[in-house]
């Protein structure tokens, strides 16, 4: 695909500990990883552990839902004109990752992801490190180039722009790459600094080092 970057190279295959199931990691990971590698690692290692999510991240997403059905097939302010697509996905061994995007402007000559985020606080190095992600998997999925995507905020109703960079592609690449490499190894990551999101975790009683 010539319009992605010269110098942002494809991901080598990857796969799991058994050398048949492709590892492809869901976008929502590289959040995760930011915030605590061993639940990455964990769900990838363990596959009977289905922990449920937090009950402020239920919460929110719910919310989230709720306001993407209310607001089909209306404009927002701020976010560029052209052909609405809501809730996107798309899957790449290409790029070893899976997402659906909250929204996606097609238009003649570029595919825009718009991540729909329930904060205040939009602009956050792990949002737009998500932003970045769907970026890679929206131009694979419509075959064109995405150069920019939106962080939009759902109390604000407001948008902020986020250029994808090479060097914000690399960071996508570099960090499903590390994910790769703990979730293939041996050695369990280290926890968070703060044991303060442990609480509400539902691995907690995996990481003895943590109670």
């Amino acid at each position: 695909m010539g319009h992605l970057d010269d110098e942002v190279l494809a991901l080598p295959p990857l796969s799991l500990s058994d050398g048949m199931r492709p590892l492809v990691f869901p976008v929502t990971d590289l959040r995760q990883w930011h915030f605590c590698r061993r639940v990455v690692y964990f769900r990838f290692n363990w596959p009977p552990v289905r922990p449920m999510p937090y009950r402020l991240e239920e919460g929110k997403e719910a919310h989230k839902e709720q306001w993407l059905r209310l607001m089909r097939g209306r404009k927002l302010r701020g976010i560029p004109e052209g052909e609405y697509q809501l809730e996107v996905s798309w899957i790449t061994e290409r790029w070893g990752l899976s997402g659906k995007v909250d929204l996606v402007v097609v238009r003649e000559d570029e595919a825009i992801p718009v991540d729909f985020k329930d904060t205040r606080r939009i602009e956050a190095s792990h949002f737009r490190l998500q932003l970045g992600a769907y970026a890679l998997l929206m131009e694979e999925r419509f075959g064109r180039p995405a150069v920019r995507g939106f962080l939009y905020s759902i109390p604000y109703r407001h948008a902020v722009e986020v250029r994808i960079t090479p060097q914000l592609r690399r960071k996508v690449v570099d960090t499903v790459r590390e994910m790769a490499l703990w979730v293939q190894g041996e050695a369990v990551p280290e926890g968070p600094r703060s044991k303060a999101p442990c609480v509400a975790c539902e691995f907690r009683r995996y990481c003895n080092d943590r109670l």
